[in-house]
């Protein structure tokens, strides 16, 4: 599978099929592109679609050292990515959970780049002091492995962009599952936050819900990114 390498030495693996306007999905905590498996065809009919994996997980680089992993150098390997492609300007960013932060720290640093965001299972880290992500990575069984204990550091530490949300301009599509209880409350702040957005909750879904119910998830990013193109006034909530 191809890969580019970030001028910092970083190594990202990447899968992109299809064409047209970009479609860039980050993938969770502890896995890799290959999770976006149920979304490929789907999506790469009508978008070119991008996968790849953080650092830390997959065949992309794992630095040994834990200040190697924060939510800005993540947002900047994607960045690195997607110049790389030549498929910057204008795309439509998405990430599940870790990747929602990820996404969104993207949105926050290149707003004008960013044609729409996909969050799905994810929130910001709110007024909660950070976590020690030392505690996170043995409950997590990834103590010792650097690349997911750096990502536990990145998400423990990253920065709370709630009060960013009101300013970003591109229109927001939030999904989650109906029994979501790892996201907890915390998917209100985007939904309260974000000035374009459309909220789907994805019934007898848990967290991740484009695995649980792909068709439907697929449906709903398509639907959304539809009503973007066509200037559908946004704001609405769906249960499907």
């Amino acid at each position: 599978m191809p890969h580019i390498e970030t001028p910092e030495g970083i190594r990202i693996r990447y899968d992109e099929r299809g064409a047209g306007r970009p479609l860039v999905l980050a993938h969770g905590f502890g896995v890799s592109l290959e999770m976006w498996m149920p979304q490929m065809h789907a999506l790469s009919q009508e978008y070119r679609l991008i996968t790849w994996d953080a650092r830390g997980h997959g065949g992309s680089s794992a630095p040994g050292h834990p200040e190697a992993y924060t939510m800005p150098l993540l947002a900047r390997d994607l960045r690195y990515l997607l110049e790389g492609l030549d498929a910057a300007e204008g795309a439509v960013i998405g990430g599940m959970s870790f990747g929602g932060q990820i996404a969104l720290q993207y949105a926050a640093n290149y707003p004008a780049d960013t044609y729409a965001l996909v969050l799905s299972d994810s929130t910001t880290r709110g007024n909660e002091p950070p976590r020690d992500p030392r505690v996170a990575a043995d409950a997590w069984g990834v103590a010792g492995d650097p690349g997911l204990e750096g990502c536990l550091h990145a998400m423990a530490g990253r920065p709370d962009l709630t009060a960013l949300l009101p300013s970003l301009p591109m229109p927001a599509l939030v999904l989650y599952g109906q029994h979501d209880e790892m996201i907890g409350q915390g998917v209100q702040r985007l939904i309260d936050g974000l000035p374009r957005r459309r909220v789907t909750v994805l019934g007898d879904c848990f967290h991740g819900t484009s695995g649980q119910r792909p068709q439907a998830w697929n449906d709903a990013v398509l639907r959304f990114l539809a009503d973007v193109e066509a200037g559908v006034q946004l704001g609405d909530e769906e249960f499907v």
